[in-house]
């Protein structure tokens, strides 16, 4: 199956309430749009074990893949993904997570 686009929520001055989290998808991953300046906040929502997200990088140079950027998120915590090279991660950013326990939620400025 096609990964899930990411909703975006579009941050203002006037505020926004926190969106509802997007479960981790196991089996289809994500996709990210990602303009360069979008935020992927990424919460474990499990208590007792750590578990990983994989920002896919789609790209090669000189004919070899670019390695993937795995990132443990430690049980309970809340970790925060930016600056994200559309050169890098492209401008639909794949991502892999290793359980559904990561919830995750994306902002663009």
């Amino acid at each position: 199956m096609a990964r899930a686009s990411l909703p975006i929520t579009r941050l203002s001055d006037a505020g926004h309430a926190d969106p509802t989290p997007v479960d981790g998808d196991v089996t289809n991953g994500h996709s990210l749009p990602n303009t360069g300046r979008t935020v992927l906040r990424v919460r474990n929502a499990d208590a007792t074990n750590p578990h990983t997200l994989t920002l896919v990088t789609p790209i090669t140079v000189g004919g070899k893949a670019v390695e993937d950027t795995e990132v443990t998120i430690p049980a309970g915590a809340t970790l925060s993904f930016g600056s994200l090279s559309t050169a890098l991660y492209g401008s639909s950013t794949p991502i892999d997570v290793d359980s559904a326990q990561l919830k995750l939620t994306a902002f663009e400025p």
